[in-house]
């Protein structure tokens, strides 16, 4: 198997729908599988997947068991050479997809690569980063809170090349499987964020680059889960996985 694709979701029909259909190009390759794990949908999300893509692998958890876990099941059940982790509101291209492929294949000291992503509003977004800092998060939170100038530090996405960077967001990885097996799983305590740093952090410290590549693009709607309500369970997890990060990495 060349590519086993893995999407999570969590009453997300509206958005997967279409990230489906952006996958069609894949149904009938024989050398790739699409998996789904569903986080206990209530939106009729594995009917409608049954009855529009029954190609489509599906995982349907009783629970919520948030991203890492998820993603973890799903990597589990491929057994594609190379893992694509996508977010269920993403909308993916055939084009993109084969140049990043060919970039992992010219590039074996690579473990993981992103794209760029555009939004609904036509900008490209904030997807490859700096690792999180304690600093960072709170000069961010001044930002939300004060409407505040203070800079962060971001990588210039406007070139042509691809380069190396700290991290890329979860909501495209191309992983190369051996480099997966090499530094394990998504670590499943961390529900929501920073399980992507995370991740990457683990990559480079086994001795392998995660690059960006910015001449290729995808459509991410981007839902923010965490920004929708100042307090709720997902802005707790995500505080706490942010916590437990600062803690496991400092």
């Amino acid at each position: 198997m060349r590519l086993s694709v893995i999407i999570i979701g969590y009453n997300s029909w509206h958005f997967l729908d279409r990230n489906l259909a952006s996958l069609s190009f894949l149904f009938d390759d024989p050398k790739a599988e699409v998996i789904y794990i569903d986080n206990a949908s209530t939106d009729g999300t594995l009917i409608r997947i049954g009855e529009r893509y029954p190609g489509v692998v599906v995982i349907g958890n009783d629970a919520n068991r948030g991203i890492s876990v998820a993603r973890n099941q799903g990597i589990l059940r491929s057994s594609g050479e190379y893992i694509w982790l996508l977010d269920s509101d993403t909308e993916v291209n055939e084009a993109t997809l084969s140049a990043m492929l060919a970039f992992m294949d010219s590039t074996p000291d690579v473990g993981l690569c992103g794209c760029k992503m555009y939004g609904c509003d036509g900008l490209v977004q904030d997807s490859c980063r700096v690792f999180p800092t304690v600093s960072g998060k709170l000069r961010a939170a001044v930002r939300i809170f004060a409407r505040s100038t203070f800079s962060v530090k971001h990588y210039d996405t406007s070139v042509s090349e691809p380069f190396e960077v700290d991290y890329v967001i979860g909501a495209c990885q191309l992983i190369r499987r051996s480099v997966q097996e090499e530094v394990g799983l998504l670590d499943e305590r961390i529900f929501y964020g920073p399980e992507d740093a995370d991740f990457c952090f683990r990559i480079r410290e086994a001795g392998y680059s995660v690059y960006y590549l910015p001449q290729v693009s995808i459509y991410h709607a981007y839902q923010r889960l965490s920004a929708r309500k100042l307090f709720s369970r997902i802005t707790f997890e995500h505080l706490r996985g942010l916590v437990y990060y600062f803690f496991k990495h400092r």
